[in-house]
């Protein structure tokens, strides 16, 4: 049988909390969330999540342009099949957040670990950030971890997270479906860092909805090869942009997100935001222009430096668990 293996860098969690928060995401059963095979943790050094194997790969690979890499199945998904991989991924968060005894928060919701199986399925996988929130809770306390362009500010003011921060994450992958382009791109690279100019997508999407070009931030590969229902792409937008909102309390939950996107409610335009995340960004040289896409470091801003983790090198033994699936 052929499993994945997920290595986790930097974790500061105890082994305790670790192994029961590990357990309890093992013990859910959704279509549409990646099984969780067993966990290895070293005495030192990094941990380990083992995942069953999706063949074909990640979402990244499916909805950025880009030519093949290391023998890595990739495409250009359909219209149709972004619509059902959005509802997909709605559906799985919407499982952790509302459906489970204790609310998961995946906090590490981006396209790469979202997984498309043999059917053009999505799959949610990775949980190697998540944490578990008491239905009395109204946020958690926890370090600022994940990948820039995808946190919501509250958690880069630290301020706490909670599941608002996978429904901000959800909508900043969903705007990603729709153009097939990443949402922070540099258009005028410098050395002088101070001097770069960077392109932040969601800025964009909201310019063409007042003007009423929605199909101009559509993936030029749809546009060209027809099919996309405009008013099916405005539902998405819109949902898309209710969701990045920099109050978390304007967010909609992932079940509300469920029901816009299947039509069960309606859509409204959503309200002017700030965008806080853009003062909040700061580009390196892993950011790569439009058109080469890459995986983004998180930073944060701080007197114009990086903030950079130094992952442990030291050796390690390790034991082997193995946790209940589906």
């Amino acid at each position: 049988m052929a499993v994945a293996v997920k290595r986790i860098e930097g974790e500061e969690r105890g082994e305790k909390e670790f192994k029961s928060e590990v357990a309890a995401i093992a013990s859910v059963q959704h279509v549409n969330l990646v099984r969780l095979l067993g966990f290895c943790v070293p005495s030192t050094g990094p941990r380990f999540l083992v995942y069953e194997f999706i063949h074909n790969g990640s979402l990244d690979n499916w909805i950025f342009p880009k030519g093949e890499i290391c023998g890595r199945r990739s495409g250009c998904l359909s219209w149709d099949s972004r619509c059902r991989v959005a509802l997909d991924i709605a559906k799985a968060l919407s499982y952790l957040h509302h459906d489970c005894r204790s609310c998961i928060l995946h906090l590490d919701v981006k396209p790469e670990n979202i997984l498309i199986d043999h059917n053009y399925r999505a799959l949610v996988s990775d949980f190697g950030l998540a944490k578990l929130k008491g239905r009395d809770e109204s946020r958690v306390v926890t370090t600022i971890r994940g990948t820039r362009g995808y946190l919501a500010p509250e958690w880069l003011l630290e301020n706490g997270v909670s599941e608002k921060c996978d429904v901000y994450s959800y909508g900043m992958v969903l705007l990603e479906i729709i153009g097939g382009r990443r949402n922070v791109c540099v258009i005028e690279n410098s050395n002088d860092k101070s001097k770069r100019k960077f392109q932040y997508f969601p800025k964009i999407v909201i310019e063409r909805l007042k003007d009423g070009k929605l199909m101009e931030i559509v993936d030029p590969r749809l546009v060209e090869g027809g099919g996309v229902n405009e008013r099916q792409l405005k539902r998405l937008v819109c949902a898309a942009l209710w969701c990045i909102q920099d109050k978390a309390k304007l967010r909609p939950t992932m079940a509300m997100v469920v029901d816009m996107l299947e039509g069960r409610v309606p859509v409204e335009d959503p309200p002017e935001t700030q965008m806080l995340v853009v003062d909040l960004l700061s580009i390196d040289e892993e950011v790569a222009a439009p058109g080469c896409h890459h995986k983004p470091r998180f930073g944060l801003v701080e007197n114009h430096q990086m903030n950079k983790d130094n992952p442990s090198t030291s050796s390690y033994s390790f034991t082997m668990s193995i946790v209940s699936g589906r």
